[in-house]
């Protein structure tokens, strides 16, 4: 079982990132602290490592468990952000983790995308439940999972280092969805 190598929405095509992305990944979200602030990694100094990252994402495609979307404007072609779908060694289970792009907030993107991930994962007859973790301050994104009709099931207290803010383990909340 792998994801589609594109998934459409009404205004976005997530599809496999591409080498020719990292400037547009680089200048979106990648170079942005704001943007970094709640992820496991430090915003991106130059456009070397946002390349790196476009590596690792297209290599993730060769493998059986992390697959990196890249979502398009379908109407401008302008990056919004990246979404990944993990699939886990459990059959049952798929996570997902996401950022978007600095300029595209608010406007409902990441929502949009995060509900065709999970119609996805549950057009598949072994997955039963979807889920993703985001820090206690992360409130946007919260919203988010919200919006994706997700529920709050609980605290992981010290549970995931988001170097851009402490450099010990945060509390984070689990969000999930069943069928």
């Amino acid at each position: 079982m792998r994801p589609p190598e594109q998934i459409e929405t009404e205004r976005l095509l997530l599809r496999k990132p591409r080498m020719d992305d990292a400037p547009a990944v680089f200048n979106g979200w990648a170079k942005y602290p704001e943007v970094t602030r709640f992820l496991t990694w430090r915003p991106h100094e130059n456009i070397a490592q946002s390349e790196a990252l476009m590596k690792r994402s297209m290599d993730g495609w060769n493998g059986d468990s992390n697959f990196r979307y890249l979502l398009e404007i379908k109407e401008s072609g302008i990056l919004a952000g990246m979404i990944e779908l993990r699939l886990e060694k459990e059959i049952s289970k798929v996570s997902f983790g996401y950022t978007g792009a600095y300029a595209q907030w608010g406007k409902g993107y990441m929502t949009e995308a995060t509900r065709a991930c999970i119609a996805w994962a549950f057009q598949q007859p072994a997955i039963y439940r979807v889920y993703a973790t985001v820090d206690v301050e992360n409130i946007p994104s919260q919203r988010v999972m919200d919006k994706a009709n997700m529920q709050r099931e609980g605290l992981l207290r010290k549970d995931s280092i988001h170097p851009n803010i402490s450099p010990e383990p945060r509390d984070c909340y689990i969000y999930a969805i069943v069928k």
